[in-house]
């Protein structure tokens, strides 16, 4: 999901260094190539997060904030090109979200295995076990609840 988001950026900033229609076609690959990894791996990572109770409306909301940028986009590209005179500057803005979001991405497994750790010597410290209630749903594999207590 990263390393898609990362070159979908830089493809997306690439496409303006193109000079022949080979280049286009190959950056075009790429760019379809990491649309696909990270469209086809947002189910299951929304699953994990939330639970498969709440997945379908994880990702309607995610499909829906991800009509936003689409939507405003071409306008805004339109309004670049006529103040600058052409789209380069476009493509390389559309270019920073993406790996913007990518390094974010990156950085959110450290800080999970930061706070995990953290909760493990606090509760060591303790020693006395807590009753917890078991939600549906929270002990299927790749649950954060039931990888927890392993």
């Amino acid at each position: 999901q990263v390393a898609s988001f990362v070159l979908l950026g830089l493809m997306c900033m690439m496409i303006p260094q193109c000079r022949g229609f080979e280049g286009v076609i190959v950056i075009c690959l790429f760019l379809g190539l990491c649309d696909g990894l990270f469209t086809s791996i947002m189910a299951p990572i929304a699953f994990e997060l939330v639970g498969p109770m709440q997945a379908s409306q994880a990702i309607g909301y995610l499909m829906g904030l991800m009509a936003v940028p689409m939507t405003a986009g071409p306008p805004i590209a339109g309004y670049l090109k006529d103040y600058f005179g052409n789209y380069h500057i476009a493509f390389y803005f559309a270019g920073v979200p993406p790996i913007i979001g990518g390094l974010v991405l990156a950085v959110v497994p450290l800080v999970h295995q930061r706070m995990l750790k953290k909760q493990r010597l606090d509760s060591g410290k303790d020693k006395m076990l807590v009753s917890e209630t078991v939600m549906n749903g929270e002990l299927l594999p790749g649950c954060p609840a039931s990888e927890a207590h392993i």
